[in-house]
């Protein structure tokens, strides 16, 4: 599996092989991770507060999502509906709450973090 199918899968960061979600995406759930890889039983939080640094990633996406929504929005309604630009502007961001919750952690795991593939890790 390359890493950009492990990102895309939430898998494992050393094996790409345990899942690091315990439900799905779409489930009221979305946020549970398993505390350990329940193949390599790698422990995703390789320290105390690691996730913290997810905020900023997922601040990353925010900022994204209203630009481009922003601007979408600002060719469509111009400058006169400002209350219908807001709302159409914060829309996405609550929208995919859970998908920037899930992946900032899942991108903080496989680039910003020290834990590094490897092939043969998996207890069997």
């Amino acid at each position: 599996m390359t890493q950009l199918q492990a990102v895309v899968q939430c898998k494992c960061p050393r094996c790409r092989k345990g899942d690091m979600y315990k439900y799905s995406l779409f489930s009221l759930k979305y946020d549970e991770m398993y505390e350990y890889c329940p193949k390599c039983s790698l422990r995703y939080e390789i320290e105390p507060g690691f996730f913290w640094a997810a905020m900023y990633v997922s601040y990353a996406f925010n900022v994204a999502e209203l630009v481009i929504t922003g601007v979408i929005a600002g060719q469509f309604l111009g400058a006169n509906e400002i209350w219908w630009l807001i709302g159409i502007v914060l829309s996405p961001i609550l929208v995919l709450m859970p998908f920037n919750f899930r992946y900032a952690r899942v991108l903080l795991l496989h680039f910003l973090s020290p834990i590094k593939y490897y092939r043969g890790y998996e207890k069997e």
